[in-house]
């Protein structure tokens, strides 16, 4: 695993796009119950703090401290330095994992081996990406 988002990752947090409310709003429609979920790629913390809104229990991880120290520190995230295909975290632990815009980084049989070992047995995975981008000057 290459940590590609350390050096500055102060810039990463101002200028990353945002996602929509509604997605946020569509994913959790969709789910049974609320009491944890993992934001794996978490970088600044960006989607965690909107899973905060509705869950319990919010658990954020990425390879990056510097990307970590950068997202805000709320009651419901804990947030942990781990790659996304090897956690220390329980069997089927989860009602939800998202990973937004980071995915392509990943070892992919290492981390879907990952998602069935810690999703619940009728929880979601929301792999979250960007469309095309347009940006004024």
């Amino acid at each position: 695993m290459k940590d590609n988002f350390s050096k500055d990752s102060h810039l990463y947090a101002k200028y990353r796009p945002t996602y929509p409310s509604s997605l946020f709003t569509y994913i959790f429609s969709l789910l049974e119950t609320k009491d944890q979920a993992w934001d794996c790629a978490t970088g600044n913390g960006q989607v965690a703090t909107q899973l905060a809104k509705e869950f319990q229990v919010v658990e954020a991880t990425d390879i990056s401290a510097s990307q970590v120290e950068q997202a805000p520190k709320l009651a419901h995230i804990h947030y942990t330095i781990q790659p996304a295909e090897q956690t220390k975290f329980e069997k089927d632990q989860f009602d939800l994992i998202t990973v937004a815009q980071a995915i392509h980084w990943f070892d992919f049989e290492k981390f879907y081996a990952e998602v069935n070992r810690t999703l619940k047995p009728d929880g979601i995975l929301a792999v979250i990406g960007y469309g095309l981008l347009s940006i004024s000057p």
